[in-house]
């Protein structure tokens, strides 16, 4: 992981799509001096930039910020985060600096024996797509699988007695009628919880999902109910370790070779590497940072990590895709729920696109 700030706070990114979802919280420790240099060239600044704050609780989440859009310059949008955070650490991810791209062909793809490295482009139901049914549901999985999907990714957690959920927050509140840390419930607890009860589609008007039986899975329950698809699976919860619990539940319903596993946290996934050398992995959060820092004349000498990537979709520019076909590596953007942005992505060659929305994403996929 990497250090504390100086000022023994938190820092706490901050990423907000368009779509309906919360922003999506990062719970990773990051300081000014854990960021590695960068070099950008004045044709190809860099498009985004990720706010942060220094705790959870100085900063209410009426506060909690948007990226910039595009449009804006990367210069004054630097200015802006450092405004907002003050003298506190700044993380800025920037997938998109470096050099004018390049003509180059994907080397990286292996569409024959491992989807999840195709270059398809691959349709990934972020949260089982939520903006379509309770997300992270069965129902939701089912959606997604039915619509199309190649992908399902999900989030999990461990319960009090270390039974493996899947749940994209720390606490039951946002999509529960429940409250408190999913970490404290035990599963027959959890399985108490309306887990459909919030999910709305005209903000909040009607929830036609409130008393429906639908209940947080077990990441055992969903992989069995698809025990051919492909998956994406983020380990949020990091203290305590859930590393274990996972793989054996991967290997238990056999699905470790249609699965990646991803976290912001480097400690995580470099224990997923080092317990499970053959085992996909994605980019934590420092080796993403790392990689914002090649250039081309240090990128002959740069080896990555893993081959996956998934930067959110605002980092993106053909330069980046370019860099990651020389260097094969796969790109898998999220989280995506407008159609322009959709065909943008396509058009920039991205090797897999997150969604709320399945059935948008594959409309947009079959019309080009």
């Amino acid at each position: 992981m990497a250090p504390e700030p100086q000022d023994g706070r938190t820092a706490e990114c901050l990423l907000r799509s368009n779509s309906n979802p919360p922003p999506f919280q990062l719970p990773v420790k990051i300081s000014a001096s854990s960021i590695p240099p960068f070099r950008c060239s004045n044709s190809n600044p860099p498009p985004f930039q990720l706010p942060v704050k220094i705790s959870a609780s100085s900063i209410p989440p009426s506060a909690q910020i948007a990226p910039p859009r595009q449009s804006a310059t990367w210069r004054g949008s630097l200015r802006r985060a450092v405004r907002w955070v003050g003298a506190g650490a700044l993380a800025v991810f920037l997938l998109g600096c470096g050099d004018d791209p390049k003509e180059d062909t994907p080397k990286g793809c292996n569409p024959s024996k491992d989807r999840l490295l195709s270059c398809a482009p691959l349709l990934i139901a972020h949260r089982g797509g939520g903006a379509l049914m309770p997300e992270e549901t069965l129902p939701a999985f089912d959606n997604a699988s039915t619509i199309g999907a190649d992908v399902l990714e999900l989030d999990v957690h461990s319960t009090a007695d270390d039974e493996i959920v899947c749940l994209h927050d720390d606490e039951v509140n946002r999509t529960t009628d429940g409250t408190g840390l999913v970490h404290d419930f035990t599963l027959a607890e959890l399985r108490k919880l309306d887990a459909g009860y919030a999910f709305t589609q005209d903000q909040g008007a009607t929830h036609p999902w409130r008393g429906k039986g639908v209940t947080i899975p077990t990441l055992a329950e969903v992989l069995d109910a698809h025990p051919t698809a492909w998956w994406s699976i983020e380990i949020k919860q990091t203290t305590p370790g859930i590393v274990d619990l996972v793989l054996a539940v991967l290997d238990e319903e056999g699905a470790a070779p249609r699965s990646v596993l991803v976290s912001f946290s480097d400690d995580v996934v470099q224990e997923v590497r080092a317990k499970r050398p053959n085992q996909l992995t994605g980019m934590g959060l420092g080796e993403m940072l790392e990689l914002s820092t090649v250039s081309d004349e240090t990128e002959a000498d740069y080896t990555p990590a893993t081959r996956l990537v998934q930067p959110p979709y605002a980092s993106l520019d053909a330069a980046l895709v370019a860099r990651a076909n020389r260097l094969g590596l796969v790109l898998h953007a999220w989280t995506v729920n407008d159609e322009t942005d959709m065909n943008a992505l396509l058009d920039l060659g991205v090797h897999g696109i997150m969604t709320d929305d399945p059935a948008l994403l594959k409309t947009v996929i079959d019309a080009r």
